[in-house]
């Protein structure tokens, strides 16, 4: 069921400003070098990731009337170790009643999820959109073949979600100086109290 929003606002404007004193610094700490694109790129992306405030949150770039949301999923099965589901709801400034007016769904590696999500978040458009690529089944099948398993059916299977579970927590264990999880556990303060001996 789609959620309603009271009040919704959408900000994204770039600080020049700012940026443009970012750059004068990079380029004065390159002693004179030329970067070259891949090393600009790099370096202005890390600024706008960790520096919030080249973001101008008191202008808007585009506002539009349609405006978009997305709302994760829980994900219980071992799709979860590669992809983050969720829904993106589209609502309509021009609809009084404040709930979504359609909705989609995502299903996006992880390495690329928290970039699907903040573009949509910040996106408004004057007319709606319609974007179709890909499937979920798919994303299964790649999923699947990633976690060592030939079908999805067999990365569906409980035996194999409790051999992969198991083989993981064992790898976490052995990293940490423990034979096994087995290990750890009885040496953690979580493991059962022993009876002690008559």
């Amino acid at each position: 069921m789609s959620h309603k929003l009271e009040q919704i606002e959408r900000y994204m404007k770039i600080n020049r400003k700012d940026l443009k004193w970012f750059m004068k610094n990079i380029r004065y700490h390159s002693d004179g070098k030329e970067l070259t694109d891949e090393e600009l790129v790099d370096k202005l992306a890390g600024y706008m990731e960790t520096n919030p405030r080249c973001i101008d949150m008191d202008g808007v770039s585009n506002p539009g009337r349609f405006y978009y949301s997305t709302v994760g999923y829980g994900v219980f099965s071992l799709m979860g170790e590669k992809y983050r589901m969720g829904r993106i709801e589209v609502f309509d400034s021009e609809d009084e009643s404040g709930y979504a007016v359609s909705e989609g769904i995502f299903t996006m590696p992880f390495v690329a999820a928290s970039q699907f999500e903040d573009f949509m978040n910040s996106l408004e458009t004057d007319l709606p959109i319609n974007i179709e690529i890909g499937s979920h089944k798919w994303c299964e099948d790649e999923c699947a073949k990633s976690l060592g398993f030939e079908t999805p059916e067999e990365m569906r299977n409980p035996e194999n979600v409790k051999a992969f579970q198991r083989k993981k927590n064992d790898i976490y264990a052995k990293e940490r100086g423990y034979k096994d999880w087995d290990d750890l556990m009885s040496n953690s303060k979580f493991a059962p109290l022993k009876k002690k001996e008559d």
